[in-house]
């Protein structure tokens, strides 16, 4: 739940910091914590433009594999969130193990194709 205010669009930063300084006022958070969340912000914000430099100079490919890690980490905590930490390891330790698995199957089938074709060559001669 503390990353969530990452997901929030560049233009909302500003209310982000209002909502720092706010809980700094009220005493929510002390002086250093409220030091470290704007240095975040500010981290995030300047390293927008290099971050989208690097997803574009990427393969597509490669970009897929980062795509699937950020879609199990955000199913796992949305897990977490309903179901609790343990069981959400549990869930998410099941359904890599399933992508494991099918992967090892597709990569057999596919190492196993030529010989297949060649068996149906030979067959019908």
């Amino acid at each position: 739940m503390r990353t969530l205010w990452l997901w929030l669009p560049d233009e909302a930063m500003p209310l982000v910091i209002v909502g720092i300084g706010l809980a700094l006022i009220l005493g929510l958070i002390r002086g250093r914590a409220a030091l470290g969340l704007l240095g975040a912000v500010a981290l995030i914000l300047l390293s927008g433009p290099f971050m989208d430099a690097l997803l574009d100079a990427l393969p597509a490919w490669f970009l897929l594999l980062v795509l699937l890690v950020v879609a199990m980490v955000l199913f796992r905590g949305a897990l977490s969130l309903l179901l609790g930490a343990r069981a959400a390891d549990e869930a998410v330790g099941s359904l890599t193990a399933d992508v494991i698995r099918a992967g090892f199957r597709l990569l057999f089938l596919l190492l196993c194709l030529p010989f297949r074709i060649l068996w149906w060559v030979f067959r019908r001669a």
